[in-house]
């Protein structure tokens, strides 16, 4: 059986990679800035030219491991046909994009998010983008090992939470301004049903925000976490970079919330150096993450719009959401081996 793909493939899958997600999201900031929509423009063409780049270096690997006498799948490194598979569809997704475009024109607003062409490329691009991962997942090898030789699986699963959470980007607290949201309920008035209310539903909205980004980065982290015993700058890595991207869909409207990114990830990173459970290690870094936000926005804008209560429960519940996708990932420990549980008492 051949071998999974080596580091040095996996790293430069991984920068691949990156070159695709930098152009997606400049393309999102595109959609949500008005620029001149079409599907020829700057930001399709840095995508897409890192797709045929990603597509040309994945046939040229095909074709290096290529064996006289033996069929492409036989010498194919282990889980490299399933990245080609990927390319494939996207390949075939970006011309029907281009069609579905032809005939129904430029979507607008959370269509873009939700239009199929779209969608087929965000399966196809998550299939691809997760060789290095899976790749070094087949590795047998598990001793902790250097941020150098770990970056490209870091990398990869940093640009799989980003291209999921780029699909959900309306709910994204970075996004729509979550802390901003402004609801007063007024003296001897009575309280409606939320929907009711503009203020309190973008209050509700920022809250389902706080939640999703939350979920999103737990289950990397679990993720992670069940598999190696991650080094140090893994998840500062993680969460910096991912909340810098949205930040910057924003236009950097409020840069220094960049920083709760590497706030929350330098706090996952310390836990883990300590060797604290996986539960743990979600729990702080999503408590870090959106204390950090709330005081950098207030810090920015001189107040946040929530109460108290508001943005200490919505933190407080993140935290304890993202703790439990943690313990859940995590393996329970065996006490008795199940033999000697059913062996009849004599």
């Amino acid at each position: 059986m051949a071998p999974p793909l080596g580091r040095r493939d996996q790293l430069i899958s991984s920068l691949l990679g990156l070159w695709v997600v930098f152009g997606l999201f400049l393309d999102g900031w595109a959609h949500d800035n008005q620029k001149p929509e079409s599907f020829f423009t700057p930001w399709h063409g840095l995508m897409y030219s890192g797709f045929a780049a990603a597509g040309l270096f994945a046939l040229h690997r095909a074709a290096r491991s290529r064996v006289s006498g033996r069929s492409w799948r036989d010498t194919l490194p282990r889980g490299h046909g399933l990245t080609l598979a990927g390319l494939a569809v996207f390949a075939v997704a970006a011309a029907g994009d281009l069609v579905w475009h032809e005939l129904w024109g430029i979507e607008v607003g959370v269509e873009a998010l939700l239009s199929p062409t779209h969608l087929a490329l965000m399966a196809s691009g998550l299939v691809a983008l997760s060789a290095p991962i899976r790749a070094a997942w087949l590795e047998e090898e598990d001793a902790p090992t250097s941020f150098r030789s770990f970056l490209p699986v870091a990398l990869s699963a940093t640009l799989l939470t980003a291209l999921v959470a780029f699909f959900l980007l309306y709910l994204s607290p970075f996004s729509n301004n979550a802390a901003g949201a402004a609801f007063s309920r007024l003296s001897g008035q009575a309280h409606d049903h939320p929907s009711q209310d503009v203020g309190e539903l973008q209050q509700l909205l920022g809250v389902g925000s706080i939640l999703m980004t939350s979920v999103v980065l737990a289950v990397t982290t679990s993720l992670l976490l069940r598999r190696w015993r991650t080094p140090a700058g893994t998840f500062t890595l993680v969460y910096g970079l991912l909340v810098l991207l949205f930040v910057g869909v924003a236009e950097f409207r409020q840069p220094a919330v960049a920083l709760a990114g590497l706030a929350a990830g330098a706090t996952a990173d310390l836990l883990v150096r300590r060797g604290l459970p996986a539960a743990a290690v979600c729990a702080a870094g999503a408590a870090i993450l959106w204390l950090a936000y709330f005081a950098l926005y207030a810090l920015e804008e001189g107040s946040v719009a929530w109460t108290a209560e508001l943005w200490t429960g919505a933190t407080f519940l993140a935290s304890l959401v993202a703790g439990g996708i943690g313990l859940l990932s995590s393996p329970l420990p065996r006490t008795r081996d199940a033999a000697e549980i059913l062996r009849p008492v004599t």
